[in-house]
């Protein structure tokens, strides 16, 4: 009867592995579904953005009116005043929030890292500003910096004392605009009190997700190194400078080019909190392209901004990615 069994199988064999497609086939059959996919929602798109950035186009009636002009949108910003304006508010904005955020990150994760009583309850905890939606965050801080006595903040520095009317917290005055040489820059990059207390609202909200990765970079250093250092009569100080920093290189690389991202391209919080008042490269790209109708200078902003991110990628991958990384 086992022979018997065993014939057919055999004799079953060759029909069946005929009848299966080639494993490269039976691949492109599997993922072509999700090619499909990303094709139509993501590709397509920056491809029309793209191609759209080389024509001068506005919405008419049942479509899009279009007439290809090559490279004058991009030459329209490069010579254009407010976009460098832009540019300069989107770069100190940036820079001084991933400045902020990887201070208060690494020191965050450093605590973190040691063993006290609740660690995992409190590890658990600081992610809750993360976890809020941005519009969330936005409403929240606008109820807080808002200008009245009713104002979280201004409530509670009356109750304090310390002040004896309520402030205006988002005014677009530059501050230490009378001090020599900083106030004519603090002008000149676009800083105003509301960037800055926004800029502290955002920076709540994200920099437990820094110091969540920073951590997980710590994790991996292993405690030998410490051990060894401490014999050598390294103080913390020198432990933290040439141990631990260099080994979380590669963390801080992905933090930066992760922020770098987000932050140049930051548009809910501030648009929710001051509408297009401060003007970054996002709120001027959306001013053109959907509140103006300029859709090929829209699309050319669009590409720029990508075009800078990218730069930016280059230069952090240049700075931190050397050898010893790798």
């Amino acid at each position: 009867m086992v022979g018997l069994e065993t014939s057919i199988r055999r004799k079953e064999r060759p029909v069946l592995l005929g009848r299966e497609p080639p494993a490269g086939r039976l691949a492109w059959r599997l993922v072509s579904p999700t090619l499909l996919v990303v094709f139509l929602v993501s590709l397509l798109p920056l491809v029309l953005a793209f191609a759209l950035s080389f024509t001068e186009a506005h919405v008419v009636r049942g479509g899009i009116a279009w007439r290809f002009i090559g490279l004058e949108n991009y030459r329209y910003y490069l010579g254009n005043r407010a976009f460098w304006e832009s540019l300069r508010v989107t770069a100190f904005f940036t820079v001084v929030s991933l400045a902020v955020e990887l201070v208060l990150g690494i020191g965050m994760a450093l605590i973190l890292n040691q063993p006290f009583f609740g660690r995992g309850l409190v590890r658990a905890l600081i992610l809750i500003p993360w976890a809020l939606p941005t519009v969330v965050n936005a409403r929240m801080w606008a109820w807080i910096y808002d200008g009245h006595a009713y104002g979280a903040l201004n409530g509670l520095l009356l109750a304090l004392g310390w002040i004896k009317e309520p402030l205006v917290w988002l005014s677009t005055a530059v501050p230490g605009a009378h001090v020599p040489v900083l106030g004519p820059f603090l002008k000149w990059v676009g800083d105003s009190t509301a960037l800055n207390m926004i800029l502290i609202g955002d920076t709540w909200k994200v920099t437990p997700l820094v110091a969540l990765l920073v951590l997980a970079g710590l994790q991996t250093i292993p405690r030998e190194y410490y051990e060894a250092a401490r014999v050598d009569g390294a103080t913390v100080w020198q432990q933290f400078r040439l141990i631990t920093l260099p080994l979380l290189k590669p963390v801080i690389l992905v933090v930066l080019v992760l922020r770098t991202m987000e932050l140049f391209r930051v548009f809910d919080i501030l648009y929710i909190i001051m509408a297009n008042t401060i003007k970054v490269l996002s709120i001027y790209t959306f001013e053109e392209g959907i509140v103006f109708g300029h859709l090929g200078r829209g699309s050319a902003l669009s590409f720029l901004v990508g075009l800078v991110i990218l730069l930016l990628a280059f230069v952090y991958i240049k700075l931190l990615y050397s050898e010893e990384v790798r």
